[in-house]
């Protein structure tokens, strides 16, 4: 193998969880009176962190921490659990780490919400480490990346690959030196991955099976 640490992110990569993140959206923006119209795409929310989201969705500075808060509480007890896992992602984590793998978890959802999923999947056994978001620690994609290099040990980053499908990943993984693979079956709209830089881009499991353990 050419990795010894491989690095995922979750939403969209692991797992689609179309229905519950923009379920919890709508219900979150609906709380402070500003409705997302049934026919309005929120697919583009699912990646990137709440924070640039609201501002892109226009939500003022003043309602921010009532939307979190919504969000969060619809999303903890509701759209988790609406998530559907990936064909093939569970073998292939199990595979990876067979082959000798140190797998971890790098979400830009807060940590705890990024444990839960994999417990509810029974993944969380093939990750050595769970990171997202934990305040104040980290609040980026690439401070996530960063703090779970440190905690996983990785010393040789040449040895370390992040996979992702939402060019936040690939721009995290190449601010802490890392090769970064970007999966087509995620959220990206057409040629993120590529604008974004994607050391490689892979359009099913099979083919990100076949790079990581060639």
């Amino acid at each position: 193998m050419r990795y010894d640490h491989i690095m995922l992110d979750l939403d969209g990569t692991l797992t689609n969880p179309f229905v519950g993140i923009t379920g919890s959206y709508r219900y979150a923006l609906a709380q402070i009176g500003r409705p997302v119209p049934d026919d309005v795409d929120l697919s583009w929310v699912i990646g990137p962190g709440i924070a640039d989201n609201l501002d892109r969705l226009g939500v003022p500075p003043s309602e921010v921490d009532a939307v979190v808060a919504a969000y969060r509480e619809r999303h903890t007890a509701v759209g988790l659990y609406q998530a559907v896992l990936i064909p093939g992602i569970d073998a292939l984590l199990a595979a990876l780490v067979e082959a000798g793998a140190t797998l971890a978890l790098a979400t830009a959802k807060p940590e705890s919400q990024g444990v839960e999923t994999l417990v509810h999947f029974g993944l969380d056994s093939h990750f050595a480490v769970i990171g997202g978001i934990r305040h104040p620690v980290t609040t980026t994609k690439g401070e996530v990346v960063a703090d779970v290099l440190e905690r996983v040990g990785a010393t040789d980053r040449t040895r370390v690959v992040m996979v992702g499908d939402r060019r936040h990943d690939i721009e995290g993984a190449h601010e802490n030196g890392l090769v970064a693979i970007g999966v087509g079956w995620g959220f990206a709209a057409d040629g993120e991955l590529v604008a974004a830089g994607a050391d490689h881009v892979v359009g099913t499991v099979d083919e990100l099976r076949a790079l990581l353990l060639a």
